[in-house]
């Protein structure tokens, strides 16, 4: 196999950037909402101080009741294009390459379709060469980052003396449904926009974290607990209360096989890298692995800074453990 290695992290997000305090008087004002949707949102908006701030893809917070379909689309492109630009060029400038250095391209993003796809987009904005691989992933959800890692991976393994970009970008923004069900008002609390990119390579000499291998898992029948169904023709988010603790399950599953095939003891394991999806998922995942407080903390972190951002979230866990001296 050929050493693949990390050779460069950035992260983006829109520029504006709301505290919740303000997201949550913002929407009792904007939206007519009844007494008890208020004092739920006002519990996960306020009284639960596990996310401090989020970014979101917008002009203003008054976008939120912009709710065509064509409005929200553009919105997507918009700010999709832009962060994950923005993300891409922190992280070829971190290894230390220009964009006509690249050899492939991979995006991954689960909250807006576009055909041609947005490696298109963003390729046109890097300007990078017209022989360039472009790979899009859609529909991957939170876990999207991974699969995309694995691509460009498995790409290099044929390709000696290539360079891949990696891009997971989410506009979570242009997916907000209103309603008072309870997992419309959470999911309206809890995501918020990023992109974060990585430069992968296999040149010899490189530095950077080494990728040894990889593992998933697929369960159909979990579906039903996260996941876009379509309703008045937009995205609509279905978020079940048993995502913690089905997601933490299907984690320990994954991870312990994963550590089995690399010969590797959970003891061992030195930093987690774990996808900030809320506070409850952290403590899920926390209790199923048996880490210490520590181990979480980049996602506690993270989470409290930006919010849940889907896919991109789990690099941005791995850009601030590798850049706060952790690792």
């Amino acid at each position: 196999m050929i050493d693949v290695r990390i050779a460069g992290l950035g992260t983006a997000t829109p520029p504006l950037r709301v505290p919740q305090e303000e997201s949550y008087e913002a929407y009792v004002d904007m939206l007519p909402l009844s007494e008890k949707a208020r004092s739920l949102l006002q519990r996960v908006f306020v009284s639960n101080n596990s996310i401090g701030f989020r970014h979101f893809g917008m002009e203003s917070l008054a976008d939120v009741l912009r709710s065509s379909q064509d409005e929200l689309i553009a919105r997507y492109q918009k700010y999709a294009v832009r962060t994950a630009v923005e993300a891409a060029n922190r992280a070829l400038a971190a290894a230390g390459l220009a964009p006509e250095d690249l050899d492939g391209i991979v995006v991954n993003s689960c909250t807006g379709y576009l055909c041609p796809g947005l490696t298109s987009y963003v390729s046109e904005a890097l300007g990078l060469r017209a022989e360039i691989r472009p790979y899009d992933l859609q529909g991957m959800g939170c876990g999207g980052a991974v699969p995309n890692l694995e691509t460009a991976y498995n790409y290099l393994q044929a390709h000696p003396g290539h360079d891949v970009l990696s891009i997971a970008v989410e506009i979570c923004s242009a997916t907000m449904f209103h309603g008072e069900s309870p997992d419309l008002l959470i999911s309206n609390a809890l995501f918020g926009d990023g992109a974060a990119a990585a430069v992968l390579t296999n040149r010899p000499g490189q530095e950077g974290p080494c990728v040894k291998g990889f593992a998933s898992g697929l369960y159909p029948q979990d579906r039903q607990h996260l996941y876009y169904r379509t309703e008045q023709s937009r995205l609509r988010n279905v978020l079940s209360v048993e995502v913690p603790v089905v997601g933490a399950r299907r984690a320990q599953e994954v991870i312990g096989r994963l550590l089995d095939e690399s010969g590797i003891a959970q003891r061992d394991v030195d930093h987690w890298i774990l996808h900030p999806g809320g506070q409850k998922v952290i403590d899920a995942l926390q209790e199923a692995l048996a880490l210490p407080d520590e181990a979480v903390q980049a996602s506690r972190k993270i989470l409290y800074e930006y919010g849940n951002m889907s896919s991109a979230s789990v690099l941005f866990v791995l850009d601030e453990v590798l850049g706060s001296g952790l690792a």
